[in-house]
């Protein structure tokens, strides 16, 4: 009988049962933050380069904007990843709009578009 109470109090395995829990959810969470900075990543290099874009055809009035410019401020996206750059323009004011369709890294369920625009008055 006393040896059966001590086996029930016996707690050996139980920091390996916890953590084998809360270690799916850790593993998660950490994953998650990883992805997070390439998409943070990815969304600053995008939006630097519409406000480029948008500030070289303004400036220029369009006329010597040229798409391969503001791609090279999108570094390190290409359209060859699939970066997609328009241009629109009107009387007052030229409007730069770039999409990219972010793939996953990690985690399977991070796959969204990013988009970015940037207006402003021509000069």
């Amino acid at each position: 009988m006393r040896r059966v109470i001590l086996v029930l109090h016996d707690s050996t395995g139980a920091s390996a049962l916890e953590f084998a829990v809360v270690a799916p959810f850790l593993m998660l969470l950490i994953f998650g933050m990883i992805e997070f900075g390439w998409v943070f990543q990815n969304q600053l290099a995008i939006t630097h380069a519409a406000r480029e874009g948008a500030r070289l055809a303004a400036v220029n009035e369009g006329a010597n904007w040229d798409a391969g410019v503001v791609e090279s401020r999108a570094y390190p996206l290409t359209t060859g990843d699939g970066l997609g750059i328009s241009l629109s323009e009107d009387a007052e004011s030229v409007t730069v709009s770039i999409t990219y369709p972010y793939e996953h890294k990690i985690l399977p369920f991070a796959d969204f578009p990013l988009e970015s625009t940037a207006v402003m008055r021509k000069e």
